[in-house]
């Protein structure tokens, strides 16, 4: 067995001093502060200084930029909050003025088609649709104005008061004409009982002239004005403000004027004897001017065969027509009756025919037999204006 080396023997302290220990703490510490009172320890203390603050303030200069704009970027986060808050600019914005848009019209589906249409509101809207709030926006469809040309020409009047009536075909047209309406207030009714259309030419100065033809217009029948006009035959008093061969322009205007007035809803009007005025080129001149101004048509009576009327008319562009048959110069009922063979017979020949009559009481009693006789014979009573029509071939 090896034997053990002896151990070496540690040497004493000195009497008086404490045995000295390797890594003791105390001891370093008081030699590091003994160095430092030395100039080498100030000397490290003064390097380690410069040291510090060198790097303080390099670490201040990178940070002084990010911590100076901590405001700025609380003040553009606080903006962006707001925007992301706030409502659209279009929901509290007016749009501006909307350009008008027709949209295009859809086929509509067999389901579309099966639900009741909407009741029509013409051009005011219904008080029972809700407005819209205040905050939501307005949607509107504006169409399109016409522009001048497209709008429709204004219908003139022979055409604006003309009775309707059914298309006679190729039937021959007759129409019935009574005139003095209105001058004996009983066979004025019998004239508006008559079965409808019949055409009544009620006199100007008629006591009752408007109401008369409020009356026959209601029962469908189509008016005009009975005008008084110069006989050939001085003797004979045409009425008061009758229209004389030689008067001045403007008296005649008046004229024309005053009995246009007496009454409305007229299609024209027809001479009241005026056998010597209808042969005055230059009255009637006046006359035919006055009706094409106020688009009205003229039915010469032909109360004389030298009358200007109708071919006038047709020179200066007025809506004319002529009478083919006086009906009751003989006022018993068997004339009526062989003048009425004859209105048939022109119907036949030319496609029309215009019979010119008086409310007297044999002539009413004749139509009231005659009127269904002549439908049932194939001819079509009509007003004066759907001859008009047929001939001219104007649509309406």
């Amino acid at each position: 067995m090896a034997k053990r080396k002896p151990a070496a023997k540690r040497k004493k302290a000195p009497a008086g001093r404490a045995p000295r220990r390797r890594g003791s703490g105390t001891g370093a510490w008081q030699r590091g502060l003994a160095r430092l009172g030395t100039w080498r320890g100030g000397f490290l203390l003064f390097a380690l200084g410069i040291g510090l603050g060198l790097g303080l303030g390099i670490a201040a200069t990178a940070l002084a930029p990010s911590l100076l704009k901590v405001p700025e970027r609380k003040a553009a986060v606080a903006e962006v909050a707001a925007k992301l808050s706030k409502k659209p600019d279009f929901v509290d914005r007016k749009p501006a003025a909307p350009v008008p848009v027709v949209p295009p019209v859809e086929p509509k589906s067999a389901a579309a088609e099966a639900q009741p249409a909407p009741a029509e509101e013409g051009a005011h809207q219904s008080a029972s649709v809700t407005a819209p709030p205040a905050d939501q926006p307005v949607e509107t469809q504006v169409a399109a104005l016409p522009s001048p040309s497209d709008k429709e020409p204004e219908l003139p009047q022979w055409l604006a008061n003309a009775v309707a009536a059914k298309d006679p075909g190729h039937r021959p047209m007759i129409s019935i004409v009574l005139d003095d309406v209105g001058v004996a207030q009983q066979h004025a009714e019998m004239a508006i009982a008559l079965p409808s259309p019949i055409v009544l030419s009620i006199m100007t100065y008629a006591k009752n002239a408007a109401a008369l033809a409020r009356e026959a217009h209601a029962k469908g029948h189509e008016i005009m004005v009975h005008m008084p006009m110069q006989p050939v035959n001085a003797s004979i008093n045409p009425g008061p403000n009758a229209l004389d061969v030689g008067m001045e322009t403007a008296e005649l205007q008046r004229r024309i004027d005053w009995g246009l007035g007496r009454l409305s809803g007229y299609v024209g009007f027809n001479n009241h004897m005026g056998s010597r005025f209808t042969q005055d080129a230059a009255g009637m001149r006046v006359v035919l001017a006055e009706a094409k101004q106020r688009g009205l048509l003229f039915l010469d009576s032909k109360t004389i065969a030298g009358s200007v009327g109708d071919a006038l008319a047709a020179d200066m562009g007025v809506t004319h027509i002529a009478r083919d048959v006086f009906l009751d110069d003989d006022m018993s009922e068997a004339a009526v009756a062989r003048q009425l063979a004859e209105v048939e017979s022109i119907a036949r020949r030319q496609g029309y025919a215009v019979a010119i009559g008086h409310p007297h009481p044999a002539t009413i009693a004749v139509l009231k037999r005659w009127l269904p006789e002549a439908k049932a014979r194939g001819f079509a009573i009509v007003p004066l204006t759907t001859i008009i029509k047929k001939r001219e071939g104007v649509a309406g």
